[in-house]
């Protein structure tokens, strides 16, 4: 069985375990407590409404991302079908490592939120664009976005500063992790380079040589049969995953008490953390995070930056739907550096003050 197959058969039955166990209280332990006397009796959650809060949960995170999911394979549809086959290859060669920043700074000509972004990134690695400009469209996209900036801007009473702040910190998240996956694959490919040559040497082996064949294709589609076509394909490919980083989400958000967060979120370092660890928690699309971050008013601004741009970056569904493109041992290298990169933003935040920003920006208004 395929990776791909193997992984959504595992989800499948985790689901339905999950799902009979929440709303089965009739399947049970043989001998011992009741699952479901456990569950409904975890700390945070009322004694009888544990299964209308999990249902409220899901079904409101599916219907705000399913949504923007189907504009991003939608986008991905139309990537495939219009952009020609080595055009990306072919800007990315020209720019060479100004290539990295310039996918992240193009991401509001394809503006997805992370609810829909993975199928782009996948149809643009497809196209043949490096990993690290994908990577640097993959993290930027959900963020340096004129509809979630502008949803910034409104959320927080329309100060400049804090959309601001976002788009400087995903833009330069994105560009740091994608400079550090382009350098980690350099090294790689030196040693690679290095063992391949001596290979070729040992053996006489031509690494250029390529043989041509003949192949006949059947007459193509019309290209709005195609479009559908990878669109449905996208969609369904991703949907077991984005569902099943729903259903975790809606666990977390049921049966752990987020007030423990804010308890410990005493101070700049603590403060920031909690953000974080509630942003990765919520799993909230990007589109609308800033209007539950803004009502966190306890916090400074550095931590409700950790808050607005780590969530588009890494959380629940995200983890999950990242599996369908990246290995286990990339994920981690992955979130280990979005993880790094946004706690290094928010000291340089705390660390410098953002009072001279704040100043500047009522200047020029």
């Amino acid at each position: 069985m395929a990776p791909a197959e193997r992984d959504k058969a595992f989800i499948a039955l985790l689901l339905f375990g999950f799902l009979a166990l929440f709303f089965s209280p009739s399947i049970g332990l043989l001998s011992g407590p009741d699952p479901v006397e456990l569950l409904r009796n975890a700390p945070g959650v009322a004694p009888s409404r544990w299964r209308e809060n999990f249902s409220a949960y899901f079904i409101s995170i599916c219907l705000e991302a399913g949504p923007f999911m189907l504009l991003g394979a939608v986008t991905a549809a139309l990537i495939e079908v219009f952009a020609p086959a080595n055009l990306l290859p072919r800007l990315a060669r020209r720019l060479g490592v100004l290539g990295i920043p310039a996918a992240a700074l193009a991401a509001p000509l394809l503006p997805v939120c992370e609810c829909g972004v993975v199928p782009v990134f996948r149809k643009l690695i497809n196209k043949g664009l490096p990993l690290p400009h994908a990577i640097a469209y993959l993290l930027a996209a959900p963020i340096f976005n004129p509809i979630v900036l502008t949803g910034t801007w409104i959320a927080y009473y329309r100060d400049p500063l804090y959309p601001f702040l976002r788009g400087l910190g995903g833009l330069s998240v994105a560009l740091a992790v994608a400079l550090l996956i382009a350098m980690l694959l350099g090294l790689r490919s030196r040693f690679k380079a290095r063992a391949d040559g001596a290979h070729a040497l040992e053996h006489g082996h031509d690494d250029g040589a390529c043989c041509a064949h003949g192949h006949e294709h059947a007459p193509s589609p019309g290209r709005l049969q195609q479009l559908l076509r990878h669109a449905q394909e996208d969609f369904q490919e991703m949907a077991p995953y984005f569902l099943f980083g729903a259903f975790l989400a809606a666990c977390l958000k049921t049966f752990v008490d987020q007030t423990v967060l804010f308890d410990l979120g005493d101070g700049d370092a603590a403060g920031a953390a909690a953000m974080m660890a509630l942003a990765f928690v919520l799993s909230l699309c990007s589109e609308a995070d800033a209007f539950v971050s803004a009502s966190f008013v306890e916090f400074n601004v550095a931590a409700h930056m950790g808050f607005l741009v780590l969530g588009p970056m890494l959380d629940i569904k995200l983890l999950v739907m990242y599996r369908s493109v990246f290995s286990g041992r990339f994920i981690l290298l992955l979130a280990s550096a979005v993880i790094a990169g946004v706690s290094a933003y928010v000291w340089a935040l705390n660390l410098w003050g953002w009072e001279w920003v704040d100043a500047l920006l009522g200047q020029a208004g």
